[in-house]
């Protein structure tokens, strides 16, 4: 029974089917194949039920909230700031695109909008200043973009929390650690690539008071971070309200303060961000229902079993993992892979003893090097399009890009304290 749910959402995918729907097709197959199609009346309070989560309320937040601030043109003040911190580096604006990176993701929690949002800005400047060729600033946004799903908040991070029911608020604070180790590999490739090459003439000189300036302009967009962690670790509200807390800043610092934003673009925004939403939570339902068909033929316990005589140990079982996450990321989109990888991973990795926010952390790593990855690489197609040049001749640009990010991964494998210390540090190890 267990091939035939395998086929039977296998061959829905090919044939184009979307990924939610999919996931109800292969529930309704099943009954079908048993002869139980009475029971095809669960699929309806099993789809609602869910996404009937509180904690699931912070996914629609810090979208609206990201979509917020990247229509609100913030990201320039970001750009600024990096630009102010390491322009004074051999190849500084492919290094300021990843620090720049890195300060967006601290207020959107996507990828591609980080990708998008940092892209616009520093594209058209390495283009006319310091001899970057066009594919290698795309590969630069491509492998950037995904810090925004490691940084907090992060979008991935609140989905593993909900469906393995672990603090979101250990998880976030857990992605700082991959996030900061990510960007270092990154910075330093772009920094050989650039001095092999010759890109980026250094013409400025590092300067505190260019960083001071700088840091007042982006004042408002550093804020948010503070406000949404530190409201979450001293209590004030919890994730789920902190993620709405971060949509009425983004208001009112695009429509009062920056006045980037007004009626006539709101519309657009809310559409954008609901069509965003409805097709995250279509998936979540969906997978709401095929976990209810996996229960009842007890896979997930029958895959224990046969993983713990099978596998000798945890680091054996994680590196498992991680060629399953890698391959499962390049086909599909991070929040459809850890709802419909987690339920069944994660059992095993408690039997191993391995940390739940240690699991959720490298989880979303691998799935961060899966958004550059083609066929289904979100960072990769925003890049492409934001410098307006062809996926093929970007994608061989890509490629060293992704062996240095499995390098930091193989970092963050052997060295878990790296993920680890600050979420031991603020929750005492009470996850």
């Amino acid at each position: 029974m267990a091939m035939l749910l395998l086929i039977a959402f296998v061959v829905f995918a090919i044939i184009g089917v979307p990924i939610g729907i999919s996931l109800v097709m292969t529930a309704f197959t099943y009954f079908a194949a048993q002869n139980e199609m009475f029971y095809v009346q669960i699929i309806a309070p099993r789809l609602f039920g869910g996404i009937s989560s509180f904690e699931l309320l912070a996914i629609p937040m810090f979208i609206l909230s990201g979509d917020l601030l990247f229509e609100g043109k913030i990201s320039k003040s970001l750009v600024d700031l990096a630009n102010a911190l390491v322009g004074h580096i051999r190849g500084s604006m492919a290094i300021v695109t990843t620090v720049a990176c890195m300060f967006f993701g601290a207020v959107s929690g996507s990828g591609p909008a980080t990708a998008a949002a940092v892209g616009s800005v520093v594209a058209p400047e390495m283009e006319k200043s310091g001899g970057y060729d066009k594919a290698f600033t795309a590969a630069v946004i491509t492998a950037s973009g995904p810090l925004g799903i490691l940084i907090p908040p992060s979008i991935l991070m609140v989905v593993y929390g909900v469906v393995t029911s672990t603090s979101i608020g250990a998880l976030l604070i857990a992605g700082i650690g991959p996030g900061l180790v990510f960007a270092a590999f990154l910075v330093a490739y772009e920094w050989w690539v650039c001095k092999r090459r010759g890109y980026g003439h250094v013409d400025t000189r590092f300067s505190i008071a260019n960083v001071i300036a700088a840091a007042k302009r982006a004042i408002w967009a550093l804020l948010i971070p503070v406000i949404i962690l530190g409201g979450i670790y001293s209590g004030l509200f919890t994730p789920t309200e902190a993620a709405g807390v971060s949509v009425l800043y983004a208001l009112f610092v695009g429509l009062f303060v920056l006045r980037t934003l007004n009626h006539r673009n709101l519309f657009g925004i809310l559409l954008g961000s609901s069509m965003t939403t409805a097709t995250v939570m279509l998936v979540v339902g969906g997978v709401s229902c095929l976990s209810w068909v996996l229960t009842r033929e007890q896979i997930p316990e029958m895959l224990t079993e046969m993983a713990l005589h099978t596998v000798s140990s945890p680091m054996t079982f994680m590196l498992i993992c991680n060629v399953i996450l890698l391959f499962a990321g390049m086909i599909e989109n991070g929040s459809a892979c850890i709802l419909l990888l987690t339920p069944l991973m994660f059992p095993i990795s408690q039997q191993y003893g391995i940390d739940p926010v240690y699991f959720g952390a490298i989880t979303v790593a691998n799935l961060a090097i899966g958004m550059m990855t083609p066929p289904v690489a979100t960072t990769l197609y925003v890049a492409a399009k934001v410098v307006n040049i062809p996926f093929s001749r970007l994608v061989p640009q890509v490629i060293p890009f992704c062996f240095v990010l499995l390098a930091a991964l193989a970092v963050l494998m052997l060295f878990p304290a790296i993920t680890m210390t600050l979420p031991n540090l603020l929750f005492g190890g009470k996850f």
